[in-house]
């Protein structure tokens, strides 16, 4: 157990430590738009879909993991510096991804929609 001068420690240095993490972030795409996704080894990043992904097609399978669930695809790099890409296709609907697994700003949860879904800017 910690004592109490040392957790403030802990906890101030956490605190500290730049977020590399963005959390979610929401991208709107289009059948001709392609996408970079950020990852980095050790960690999984979550893509998910107003449905549930019909097929994957990815560049080079060894580069990463992909796991499907629901309407999300889990996906984690096997080493780092990998880059491929990647084709989501949803009933009618393609999307496309540039995935670059890299130790700097990654992606957490990307929410993924069609461009006709998106808000209209006030």
């Amino acid at each position: 157990m910690l004592s109490p001068s040392k957790l403030v420690l802990v906890i101030g240095f956490l605190l500290s430590q730049p977020c590399l993490s963005k959390g979610a972030r929401t991208v709107y795409l289009k059948n001709t738009s392609v996408e970079k996704i950020r990852l980095t080894p050790g960690r999984t990043t979550v893509l998910n879909f107003p449905t549930k992904p019909r097929k994957v097609i990815v560049g080079d399978q060894g580069l990463f993991a992909i796991e499907y669930v629901e309407a999300d695809l889990a996906i984690a790099p096997v080493k780092s510096g990998a880059v491929t890409n990647l084709f989501v296709y949803l009933e009618g609907r393609r999307f496309s991804f540039e995935l670059i697994s890299t130790s700097n700003d990654y992606d957490e949860i990307v929410l993924v929609r069609d461009v006709v879904s998106q808000p209209l800017k006030k």
